[in-house]
């Protein structure tokens, strides 16, 4: 591996060729810095959640560094002051850097992330308001921003620059073109690797996530920011004709892992096999006796409660656009608390039919919203959830229905 290392220092140093990666990296071609080129670097997944989604940079010759630069608008700190507080009311602060190419191969060969590059094919003058533009946002005081993993991430902040500098080019291009998909489809198709993950991103996600998307809005993924721009023309400008915004895509590195899936895979069958292990064991604790029925139905009222509060709070108290009318709150809601209370009865002496009917008025509520959240469309995830939840709920119903007052 240590062959590769004196060819970057001549690739930074203008000889003008990417470096060759033995056994690992599959496609090269010479690049002449001469001419000072824009390139769209894009760099595939990895094995943390947060590199699920890939990452892209733009990479440019900057006359006063002497060098090309990456400007990576990927950059966060899990040690900011606060930072799980903004995480959570979305309000994550995340900046824009520039590295050296040395700096950005050596971690992304490391972290076994493959690399592709595309030159963008802008007029000499749209490179230098790119560059002095690049330059511009990663001063102090203009490199943070505030994050949205949907509408404002470090794709969709490399996919403004372009169009910033091409005129709004790209942006009437790309808002005419359909997109694969929804922002629910993509979250889904990526995190399919981790059941958890899976079922728990569907929980929170709200209906707006299912909205068809358009692929300037799916530019927040960096792998359709790279085909989209492929299929962009730029027009005739500065002594240029008309061309492609984009060159074809060069490989400097393949990561020795699976590719991205294309598919969604449902995990309806996951959800139902979670829920009915749920359902079996409330009902199993309240074959023990009224103690076992009561820890059983109140553990689960306490735990809907709590996810109907956060899901509520998602929904109105923070910044998280996506987690906003989300029918999921029909399945857990804080009307759970009232479950507690059966269980205490139960506990006690038993639950009257009014305690009995509350906890049938919450299953049946959940029950409706499904059927609400199927019949506008929503279908697929609306299934996994009530999968994952109405076992609960209907066990719970039995399990208190077992030990009524006479």
């Amino acid at each position: 591996m240590r062959g590769w290392r004196p060819l970057l220092v001549l690739l930074i140093a203008l000889v003008s060729v990417v470096a060759a990666v033995p056994t690992r990296a599959s496609a090269q071609r010479a690049i002449d810095w001469s001419t000072k080129p824009v390139l769209l670097l894009t760099m595939g997944q990895g094995d943390e959640v947060f590199e699920k989604f890939g990452h892209n940079a733009l990479i440019v010759w900057d006359d006063a560094a002497g060098r090309p630069l990456v400007y990576n608008w990927g950059m966060f700190d899990f040690a900011q002051p606060n930072f799980l507080g903004r995480f959570l009311t979305g309000d994550t602060r995340y900046w824009m850097q520039p590295f050296t190419i040395e700096q950005t191969l050596d971690a992304y060969q490391r972290l076994n992330r493959t690399m592709t590059v595309q030159e963008l094919n802008l007029t000499p003058a749209q490179r230098t308001r790119l560059v002095q533009m690049l330059a511009t946002n990663a001063l102090e005081a203009n490199k943070f921003y505030r994050y949205d993993y949907y509408r404002d991430n470090c794709s969709t902040r490399v996919r403004d620059a372009i169009d910033a500098v091409t005129g709004g080019v790209l942006a009437a291009a790309m808002k005419a073109m359909p997109g694969d998909g929804s922002y629910r489809w993509h979250t889904r198709r990526l995190l399919a690797y981790s059941t958890p993950l899976y079922l728990g991103s569907q929980l929170v996600l709200g209906v707006d996530a299912d909205l068809p998307l358009t692929a300037w809005q799916e530019a927040f993924l960096p792998q359709s920011l790279t085909k989209a721009v492929m299929r962009i023309e730029l027009p005739a400008a500065d002594g240029l004709p008309q061309r492609p915004l984009a060159a074809p895509i060069d490989t400097i590195f393949r990561a020795t892992r699976a590719p991205e899936p294309r598919v969604v895979q449902p995990q309806l069958v996951q959800a139902a096999v979670i829920g009915m292990v749920i359902g079996a064991v409330i009902f199993g604790l309240a074959l023990l006796g009224r103690i076992g029925a009561a820890v059983a139905v109140g553990i689960w009222s306490l735990l809907c409660a709590c996810v109907g509060t956060v899901l509520l709070l998602a929904w109105f108290a923070t910044q998280h656009v996506f987690m906003a009318n989300n029918p999921s709150v029909a399945l857990a809601n804080p009307l759970w608390l009232a479950g507690i209370t059966v269980a205490v009865m139960v506990a006690r002496v038993g639950s009257s039919t009014l305690e009995h009917r509350t906890l049938q008025s919450l299953l049946l509520i959940a029950v409706l919203g499904t059927a609400g959240a199927v019949l506008s469309g929503h279908t697929v995830s609306a299934l996994e959830m009530a999968a994952l939840f109405l076992p609960g709920h209907a066990a719970s119903v039995a399990a208190a229905g077992r030990f009524r007052r006479r």
